[in-house]
This record gives C-alpha cells, sequence and structure tokens, in this order.
C-alpha cells in the first residue's frame, strides 16, 4: 500500500526454483511498473533520477532473496493525470538475469497486487 503521489521502498521476495544460481542486474533496487490489473497495460511508476551503478544480487538455488524494490506512483498516461488515483493496482517489476555480464535476460515478474491510498 501507498499514498498516491508518493514513493514506496519496499522489497521483492525473488525466489529461485532452478539448480543453479541466478544473478540479477540492478542499480541497487529493481524498479516496479504500476499496471492496470484489468488490461496489463503499464500506466505509472517511479519518474526520478536514479543512479545506474551495477549492483548484482544473487539467488542461490532453491533459495528465495529478498531484492530492494522502489515503487512510484507518478502517471505515465495523460487521462489519469501526474499522478495515480487511489484505487486497486498491479505492479510488475523488470529482472534483468545476467548469467554473465555480456548476456542479460529480461524476465517480468506476475502482477502482484498494490493498493493506492488518498
Amino acid at each position: 500500500m501507498v499514498r498516491s503521489g508518493h514513493t514506496l521502498r519496499h522489497g521483492l521476495l525473488v525466489g529461485n526454483l532452478t539448480g543453479q544460481e541466478l544473478t540479477i542486474a540492478t542499480n541497487g533496487q529493481v524498479t516496479a511498473v504500476v499496471v492496470d490489473p484489468r488490461t496489463g497495460q503499464a500506466v505509472g511508476g517511479f519518474a526520478g533520477f536514479q543512479t545506474l551503478a551495477g549492483v548484482f544480487f544473487r539467488v542461490a538455488a532453491r533459495t528465495t532473496e529478498r531484492i530492494p524494490l522502489l515503487i512510484g506512483t507518478a502517471s505515465f498516461t495523460p487521462e489519469l493525470g501526474y499522478i495515480l488515483p487511489s484505487g486497486s493496482w498491479g505492479i510488475q517489476v523488470p529482472l534483468d538475469l545476467a548469467p554473465d555480464i555480456l548476456t542479460r535476460h529480461r524476465r517480468l515478474t506476475p502482477v502482484l497486487p498494490l493498493t493506492i491510498t488518498a
């Protein structure tokens, strides 16, 4: 839950069901995109400056790790105004899986519930 017009720093639990270690490339955190849960369309998220330092999180085989998560409520859709209104939304988090520094594979989490309050 986050207030409209505010930013929330939270954590994303990433489970690794494989037999190999996963490496997730970040800038120190992953950043959620707010989506309309009915359509899956991206409607908002964090719209500020972020550092680009390479920080890698490793998730060992068959374990779960908490990765810092940034959730913003800026609107990316003119019809909604500058900030997302209160209501039930979803978040989806892009994960850059990095088996090595030269090869990256982007995956998306399932849509997770988010409540925005006034």
